[in-house]
């Protein structure tokens, strides 16, 4: 079964038509984050997380609830998510220490703790995670 603790890094990816795409990483073993922003390249950055910013976002990691979503999100976008979210395509891939990576996307659809997941990526890029 997996654990939450045995993820060792998370790719996410959001993209939509004219609003471009935006790519981070989060590694946990190379102890680094990268952000890739297709319309502001001039601000892609990788740099190092501190032993600190790991243990909270492993502290936040379960009330993502990420383990449990779906494969796959498609559909109209809910009302409750139209203000959260620009419709979009989204993919996140959980690799872990000793099982298969787990590969989940979506279109116009989120998964109901979305902004959960969205808060801990923010919060350690220090960058807003959604398209402009």
């Amino acid at each position: 079964m997996k654990n939450y603790n045995d993820i060792i890094s998370i790719e996410t990816e959001i993209s939509a038509y004219r609003l471009g795409c935006i790519c981070v990483k989060i590694d946990f073993e190379k102890r680094m984050v990268s952000w890739k922003d297709s319309h502001q390249w001039n601000n892609n950055f990788m740099r190092s997380i501190s032993d600190e910013q790991i243990r909270i976002c492993r502290a936040q990691l379960p009330g993502t609830h990420i383990l449990e979503w779906k494969s796959q999100y498609n559909g109209p976008v809910l009302k409750e998510h139209s203000s959260l979210c620009h419709p979009a395509d989204w993919t996140v891939l959980l690799t872990f220490a000793d099982a298969p990576p787990v590969h989940m996307t979506g279109t116009n659809l989120y998964p109901q703790d979305w902004q959960v997941f969205r808060n801990l990526v923010e919060s350690v890029t220090k960058i807003p995670f959604r398209l402009r």
